[in-house]
């Protein structure tokens, strides 16, 4: 995943850094599938840099990331349910369940 290819979306006036809810460690897994923990950790950081210096931040939803299945992943649903905080934080619709 390189989020160069993810399009940006302006953070609205008035949201800070203290507005964001803080990523307090995911549960990861080694035997179930899971996320990349070097693409969610860069996201995030992306994410805060962006209202950090008032620039428009990654779309949330269109990211994809990488899976694993045998080595150390975070557990998508911790960070799903973390990405639909930080999405409305930030003013961006949450990624829509999957069906």
């Amino acid at each position: 995943m390189s989020t160069e290819d993810i399009p940006t979306v302006p953070v609205p006036e008035g949201v800070n850094e203290g507005d964001l809810p803080t990523p307090d460690g995911f549960p990861t897994t080694r035997v179930r599938r899971g996320y990349n923990t070097e693409q969610v950790d860069g996201l995030i950081e992306e994410v805060f840099d962006a209202v950090r210096h008032g620039q428009p931040a990654p779309e949330i939803a269109s990211v994809k990331f990488e899976g694993t299945l045998l080595g150390q992943g975070y557990r998508e649903d911790s960070v799903d349910d973390y990405l639909d905080e930080l999405s409305t934080a930030i003013g961006q619709e949450t990624t829509p369940d999957a069906t």
